[in-house]
């Protein structure tokens, strides 16, 4: 039975804890996030994603990951791992991405914002994200099947449009910014996604080239060492410990991180 501490936290509060943090009016923001990491929501998940949109106003642009990794093969799926007998079953059957109504695994404010009003959706079948407001059209409206978190997709677009990231009750090992500053340096890491698409009318597997997963390899490192130089505000959202951070800063940092120790 979950225990009921503090205060119940509010959409007004958690405009007030948006705004004391640094988040502003016409601010394109990019949110990676815990809802339980908040505090008990009243409203739950939807009150957050108001919150987040009545700060950052009309000029505004949010953006959240909605990445599907229960669309590739479930032979290299690490939660939940499936038993080997079923494996043949779930492949032949796996539903192949559809950007209007393939549910992210990201957490309920993630997918609280993807079935938002007037939210769009990059077309990505694995590393898809999500986004509303002024710059929307123009952050989701390429995303190369390879290298799915590097140039020419959503996550250069952001660090062209000089985005601000929320940490919101989580660590850099869930910033995604990380994987595109790594896909810039020549050592980076790569792994073979494989997952279903439609081509020609015909339900086929593909494989491309990605960014691997740092599995808390680097990441967490990185971000200690950003967080003691780089340029951060910290504070909390309810009672979560959250940090805002310039997206090209980040990822200019963590490039020069990369390329010296891979």
């Amino acid at each position: 039975m979950r225990s009921f501490e503090g205060q119940p936290k509010t959409e007004a509060g958690l405009e007030e804890d948006f705004a004391t943090i640094g988040v502003t009016h016409g601010m394109t923001l990019m949110v990676h996030s815990s809802l339980s990491s908040i505090g008990w929501v009243v409203g739950g998940a939807p009150t957050v994603v108001r919150a987040l949109l009545s700060v950052l106003g009309e000029g505004g642009t949010l953006v959240m990951p909605a990445a599907t990794p229960l669309g590739t093969d479930p032979a290299n799926w690490s939660s939940p791992r499936l038993p080997e007998a079923w494996l043949a079953d779930v492949r032949e059957h796996l539903p192949v991405f559809d950007a209007r109504t393939t549910p992210t695994t990201l957490g309920a404010i993630c997918e609280s914002f993807r079935t938002w009003p007037n939210t769009l959706r990059s077309d990505h079948p694995v590393e898809s994200v999500c986004a509303r407001g002024v710059a929307a059209s123009t952050i989701v409206s390429e995303h190369p099947l390879a290298f799915s978190e590097g140039p020419g997709g959503p996550f250069e677009k952001l660090y062209n449009l000089n985005c601000r990231i929320l940490l919101l009750g989580v660590g850099f090992n869930r910033c995604t910014a990380l994987h595109f500053a790594e896909s810039l340096v020549d050592r980076r890491r790569v792994k073979t996604l494989r997952f279903p698409v439609v081509d020609n009318g015909q339900r086929v597997w593909t494989e491309v080239p990605n960014v691997a997963d740092d599995n808390g390899a680097h990441f967490p490192v990185v971000g200690q060492e950003y967080v003691a130089e780089g340029e951060v505000r910290r504070g909390k959202i309810g009672d979560a410990p959250s940090m805002l951070f310039p997206m090209r800063n980040l990822v200019d940092f963590a490039a020069r991180y990369f390329d010296g120790v891979l």
